[in-house]
């Protein structure tokens, strides 16, 4: 129930907020290649969510810091912008105040975590680009993390939240989560990897969320092949690339991604934990392949 639940105070609430979005002005605004939607679009979609998980944040307290600070962090870049390097000290910090405050792992340890919870928020900042895509990867992550037996309350609640959001998101989109949203996304993630570290079910939840980061991956090191920074945006992310190969229809788009999260949210849930690398690693190879991942085209 916690699902229908969530799902339905994010809708009702993603409503309000759209239209609170709109009348104050705080909207995105189409601009260039990388914000190609053609008109302003309100971005208050991650403030619903954020209110929507609430009642399960207050009984999952240990997700509770870490997602304030991170929804504050996206609120302020969506209002005002904040350099990257700032937004990544930031990550770093409160990656590393979870790993050894919260679950007191070392401070080796924690150090390890606050890089790869770092890299998870911006991975699903980074692929909060294309109308549901982002939306989608965390309603098979909550779904599937629920059945790992990771805090099962908590991951169907942000299934059922963002599940609600995309009601308003799915393409043509009438609302976007904005850096809050993704944030409040990668934060859950990063925070379920640090949580599982040293354990299998880390190699789970890894796969689980894996064509998110792989995308991180694989833009990092095609823009670094480029010669370009591998933090600035690119359209060559890999729902990007089927966007493009299914003549930019963003429904057609959306289904297949949709199936590459559940594949890969499969192979997680099913394979033996010995498996699971070897196997994501032939898979990865075959998408950047087929997707010419590693082509820069703008």
């Amino acid at each position: 129930m916690a699902f229908v639940y969530a799902l339905v105070l994010s809708a009702v609430l993603c409503f309000l907020f759209r239209r609170v979005g709109i009348k104050l002005d705080l909207v995105d605004r189409p601009s260039g290649t990388l914000k190609p939607h053609e008109k302003p679009i309100s971005f208050m979609g991650g403030t619903a969510i954020l209110l929507a998980l609430v009642p399960w944040l207050i009984q999952s307290p240990e997700f509770l810091p870490a997602i304030i600070i991170m929804w504050t962090l996206g609120f302020a870049d969506d209002i005002r912008g904040i350099s990257p390097k700032i937004r990544l000290v930031v990550e770093i910090l409160v990656g590393f105040s979870v790993a050894f405050v919260i679950y007191g792992f070392s401070t080796v340890d924690s150090i390890i975590l606050s890089i790869i919870f770092a890299g998870t928020v911006n991975a699903y900042n980074m692929v909060d680009g294309l109308d549901g895509i982002c939306s989608t990867n965390m309603i098979v992550f909550g779904i599937f993390a629920f059945f790992t037996g990771f805090v099962p309350l908590m991951s169907l609640a942000v299934a059922g939240a963002y599940a609600g959001y995309m009601i308003f998101n799915f393409p043509p989109a009438r609302l976007f989560m904005g850096d809050q949203g993704s944030y409040i996304a990668g934060t859950f993630v990063g925070t379920l990897l640090i949580q599982s570290w040293g354990s299998q079910n880390f190699v789970r939840v890894a796969a689980i969320c894996w064509p998110v980061v792989l995308d991180l991956f694989v833009g990092f090191l095609r823009r670094s092949i480029a010669m370009k920074s591998p933090f600035t945006g690119d359209r060559d992310h890999y729902y990007d690339k089927i966007f493009k190969l299914f003549g930019q229809k963003k429904r057609v788009t959306l289904l297949i991604s949709t199936g590459m999260a559940l594949f890969y949210a499969v192979l997680g849930l099913f394979l033996p934990v010995a498996l699971i690398p070897p196997v994501l690693l032939l898979t990865s190879l075959t998408q950047i392949f087929l997707l010419k991942s590693l082509r820069t085209t703008s």
